[in-house]
């Protein structure tokens, strides 16, 4: 084992070292190496054909090294340790991750199997053997021979001409059906309707012939009665006749035959229905009942209208739990193709079970990948003490639930048995009842599961440009979370700082024409005007406003609508009139007079009045400030022969 660990290392640097080779640093900040693939997949995306400002190699270089600085500095400080951070980066990671590992590599020989069936149905019986104290579901390879024997000497006397109905009576653990008028009879089925082992000796089984097959539960002999092809979907038309309880007289049965017999004299199908069915929800449109694919209804109702062959045939009178029907064939078509099958099948199989064994194909790629190597041993082991101590049980747990031992190895890490044995006790659940069944299932998606961890983890050293986008997203999430601390909330909050910064820059903040800063008030008419104008005389604008609002606006009632705002000529009718000398506004019948209260300025009196533009300035300053402090902290070195083979 170590020798193969030593080797897959060496491997590993010899590959490392060739990757390397062909992929050269191009510049070095503050010790950490920056690949060219990096530099060249970073210049590339942000500077490409779609791109409207592109950047020169010299300029982009120096914006890719801001970025690093940041990145740099929100580690330095920690982000990249937070739950936040942590919780956001490995959602998206794992996100982009189950594009690469769920891939469908599905058992398309599988799928296509069970499409191909589902063209035709079989008849089928059962003779059923149980299993001795089978609803434990707990079931010992032992606890099955003698079951097993009883099933083979049983289908041997069969074979040798005894008649099926009558030992389905006599010894089938079926009590239910094999005491049936038709002993054992279990009807007509699909693909995908019965358990996967009992439904491939159904499809196996020549007609007439009986198989063995085992199941959960114990083990079945198959009798194939028949079988036949289908069409995809019916469409179907019928009329039925309904039967109380105590119809002791025959009463439905007389009617439907007589709609019968008037039917075969030539009398319109659907005005039959129309008129006498008692489907009333389903009469007005002449019984028609529309497409159904088969298993869609009960199965007496099933297996008569799936034996009509050709659209117009119709059936003979007969009865379901419902009553008693007559069913019209109107028209066929065949089953979907394959690829639009496709999906339905594998969701069916998967919810089956079946997961694994539709994923057979991805699991032997990842073996071979990833140098997977079982212990045929310690498998043997496992499997030979499920013939006496049931997995799950508590015995077998503890004697393996310490053990050192190797299980398999997946690129030359060791997993033992104890791990195995952690994951079982987390989920104990099984598909299959038999031991050694339901030991090989757990193993199966415990090795499912190292596999996948596996490719989980050698993703970015497999595909780069998953490597690229990973890394890109991290950089981005650290790059805002510092961005946002040093620079746009610092910004934002500091209001003495954008004060100053105003200060020094009012010329950049000029204005071309003049600006209203205030209120523009309208009014319920000029009394109220009058009024108000009155009470707040002495009042600053502001306290003006609290003071309407508080006592001419109550509930839905308002005597007063107000709009502040910094207006330019055009901007408002009212301040247009009265601030600007313009034209006359318009009063509207609910608000009939107005007048504002504030003043024209030629240029802004504070950085609020343009507080947006300074912020965003005032965000850059500090940002190249800050740039010009990361700078001289983290030092860079250049591989110019490296960045002059970029293109």
């Amino acid at each position: 084992m170590k020798r193969n660990i030593f080797f897959v290392v060496l491997l590993f640097c010899a590959v490392s070292l060739a990757a390397q080779s062909d992929d050269p640093v191009i510049m070095t900040i503050n010790g950490k190496e920056i690949r060219k693939s990096e530099f060249e997949y970073s210049y590339s995306k942000n500077n490409n054909d779609d791109v409207i400002e592109k950047k020169t190699l010299p300029e982009y270089v120096e914006l890719f090294e801001n970025l690093k600085f940041k990145v740099m500095e929100a580690e330095a400080e920690g982000m990249d340790t937070t739950e936040a951070f942590r919780s956001e980066f490995n959602d998206y990671r794992l996100q982009l991750a189950r594009q690469y590992l769920n891939e469908p590599v599905t058992d398309e020989a599988l799928l296509r199997k069970e499409y191909d069936r589902m063209s035709e149905i079989v008849e089928i019986s059962h003779l059923f053997i149980a299993y001795p104290e089978s609803l434990n579901l707990h079931i010992l390879p032992a606890d099955t021979l003698a079951a097993y024997k009883k099933a083979v000497q049983l289908n041997n006397r069969i074979a040798k001409g005894e008649d099926f109905e009558k030992l389905v009576r006599e010894f089938s653990d079926d009590k239910e059906v094999a005491e049936a008028a038709r002993p054992g009879y279990l009807g007509w089925y699909k693909a995908l309707q019965l358990v996967p082992a009992l439904e491939d000796l159904a499809y196996a089984v020549p007609v007439g012939k009986t198989g063995i097959g085992r199941s959960n539960f114990g083990y079945h002999i198959i009798k194939v009665h028949a079988r036949r092809s289908i069409p995809g979907q019916i469409r179907i038309a019928h009329i039925v006749v309904k039967q109380a309880e105590n119809d002791s007289t025959g009463e439905a049965e007389k009617k439907i035959n007589d709609i019968y017999a008037r039917l075969a004299a030539g009398e319109d199908f659907a005005e039959l229905a129309k008129n006498f069915s008692d489907d009333k929800e389903n009469a007005s449109k002449g019984g028609e009942l529309g497409w159904i694919s088969f298993g869609d209804i009960i199965a007496d109702f099933q297996n008569q209208v799936f034996a009509l062959k050709n659209p117009g045939d119709y059936t003979k009178p007969f009865k379901t739990a419902i009553g008693w029907h007559i069913a019209k064939l109107l028209e066929t078509k065949p089953l979907d193709s394959f690829e639009s099958k496709r999906d339905e099948i594998e969701k069916r199989l998967i919810s089956g079970g079946f997961s694994l064994q539709l994923q057979k194909q991805k699991i032997d790629d990842w073996k071979a990948e990833n140098h997977f190597e079982k212990n045929e041993a310690a498998y043997r082991n496992l499997m030979t003490t499920a013939n006496t101590i049931y997995p799950g049980d508590s015995a077998f747990y503890s004697l393996y639930e310490n053990s050192p031992e190797t299980l398999f190895t997946v690129e030359g890490q060791a997993y033992p048995i104890s791990d195995f044995i952690v994951l079982f006790k987390k989920n104990p659940r099984s598909t299959y009842s038999l031991s050694v069944d339901n030991l090989d299932e757990h193993i199966r998606q415990f090795e499912f599961n190292s596999l996948y961890e596996t490719e989980d983890r050698m993703l970015e050293s497999r595909y780069p440009e998953f490597r690229d986008l990973v890394r890109e997203y991290r950089d981005a999430i650290l790059m805002f979370n510092i961005s946002s601390q040093e620079v746009w909330d610092k910004a934002a909050a500091d209001t003495e700082g954008l004060e100053r910064f105003f200060a020094a820059n009012r010329s950049n903040y000029a204005w071309s024409e003049p600006h209203f800063k205030g209120y523009a008030v309208e009014v319920k008419d000029a009394k109220t005007k009058k009024q108000i104008q009155k009470e707040i005389k002495k009042m600053t604008p502001e306290a003006a406003v609290e003071y309407m609002n508080e006592n001419y606006r109550v509930g839905d009632v308002n005597h007063v609508r107000i709009t502040q705002g910094l207006f330019k000529q055009g901007d408002n009718k009212i301040v247009d009139e009265l601030a600007f000398k313009g034209a006359k506004a318009t009063a509207d019948s609910e608000f009939q007079d107005y007048f504002i209260l504030g003043k024209v300025l030629d240029a802004p009196e504070s950085y609020s009045d343009v507080r947006g533009l300074v912020v965003a300035d005032y965000q850059d300053y500090l940002e190249q400030e800050w740039l010009k402090t990361l700078r001289s902290k983290y030092k860079v070195e250049i591989n110019e022969k490296v960045l002059n083979t970029l293109k």
